[in-house]
């Protein structure tokens, strides 16, 4: 059976997954820092000393919780050669014509050639072979598929993942074989933490747990989703993302309200902020489409780069856009209490001023800017997006 998926970290973890059993030691290394600043010659000697305890008890600690998890993992039910993945990130730049088109090739391009932190970045002898494994990739997809092989599907609820279901879906719409799809929860807790389900952040031993979610795709869905795939296709937007439950194309500025958002009032480092935006907001998108988003807001003057780094994610910017965010965290600071009565202070806001007039820098008109319209700020008395 054909394990289909969607990203390089999905096939890696499910081509790991049937050898979780052949193990020479899991975790050979830990880290540890420190997020506060060792300014003196005593507090470095002090942290070295620390390091130099506690990394082995840290080490075995780690080998036992692998062994754990090794031991109790659910075994898959395939073998490594039998995972193929799809061209990823199809949520992210043009879609129009065919998977493998030079406009997608273009997108590899940018992102394997982009370096975040300063180091080598990779050059078109990179992207050649990684070009050829992806295209490899889908031919042997499509001839096992129409030979009647069944596929099973792995995909999450992140907007890449939806994509490349949809894609697969018009890919397979007539190949004479049984799909089945195994889709993992959009949400799970774990240690008190929700988080957006992402496959590709899950480790070897948990893809046999997640079979339990295992069901046939019916050819009602299937030539539904490949419908969906070609109108998405056809409109050819920058981004799509899933809204109402449907996957939807979106302009190139649907997050941006989202980034603002999470930016501090003070300086931030690039680096942390993307973090901000992931780990608060579960987009489910990668760091770099954040990062040009960043990078488009720095130049329509949203952001100010206060201290710039041949490191892109180091560079250190601070917002210049008042957001509903702020507003909403400063509202408790408009309500005052005087026994049992309460005085509130309304904001009110005209929004066709605002329309007519940008410098007050707290909405966009749609006229004037476009690309912001799904992102606008619009605020209700409370300080809430409408």
């Amino acid at each position: 059976m054909i394990q289909l998926c969607f990203g390089d970290s999905v096939k890696g973890t499910l081509t790991c997954a049937p050898h979780i059993g052949n193990t020479i030691g899991g975790a050979t290394a830990v880290v540890i820092s420190t997020d506060k600043p060792l300014d003196t010659p005593l507090q470095k000697a002090a942290f070295a000393v620390y390091r130099t305890l506690a990394a082995p008890f840290y080490k075995r600690r780690a080998q036992k919780q692998e062994a754990r998890r090794r031991a109790e993992a659910v075994p898959v039910d395939y073998e490594s050669n039998d995972v193929i993945a799809l061209l990823g990130d199809l949520n992210e730049g043009p879609i129009a014509g065919d998977l493998m088109s030079e406009a997608r090739k273009e997108v590899v391009r940018a992102w394997l050639c982009f370096s975040p932190h300063g180091d080598t970045a990779g050059t078109d002898a990179d992207v050649e072979p990684y070009w050829q494994a992806c295209q490899k990739d889908l031919q042997t997809l499509l001839t096992r598929a129409h030979t009647g092989e069944p596929v099973r599907i792995w995909y999450d609820h992140t907007p890449a993942s939806l994509c490349g279901l949809h894609a697969a879906a018009a890919l397979l719409e007539d190949a004479p074989c049984q799909i089945t799809v195994v889709e993992t929860p959009e949400l799970e807790t774990k240690n008190g933490v929700t988080r957006r389900a992402a496959l590709g952040e899950r480790g070897p031993t948990e893809m046999g747990a997640l079979l339990q979610y295992e069901r046939p795709l019916p050819d009602t869905d299937r030539h539904a989703l490949a419908a969906r795939w070609r109108s998405l296709q056809a409109e050819n937007a920058p981004l799509r993302a899933e809204q109402n439950h449907r996957l939807t194309s979106v302009p190139a500025g649907f997050y941006d309200a989202m980034i603002l958002s999470e930016a501090p009032a003070n300086e931030i480092m690039v680096a942390q902020l993307i973090g901000k935006v992931l780990a608060e907001c579960r987009l489910g998108i990668s760091d770099q489409l954040i990062y040009r988003r960043i990078e488009h807001l720095k130049r329509s003057g949203k952001f100010l780069s206060v201290q710039p780094s041949p490191a892109p994610y180091h560079e250190i910017v601070r917002s210049t856009y008042l957001t509903a965010n702020f507003l909403h965290k400063c509202k408790s600071s408009l309500l005052f209490r005087a026994g049992s009565f309460v005085l509130v202070i309304l904001i009110i806001i005209d929004q066709a001023a605002i329309g007519q007039d940008l410098s007050l820098g707290v909405g966009h008109g749609a006229q004037a800017d476009p690309e912001l319209y799904q992102a606008a700020v619009g605020l209700d008395g409370d300080g809430r997006h409408l």
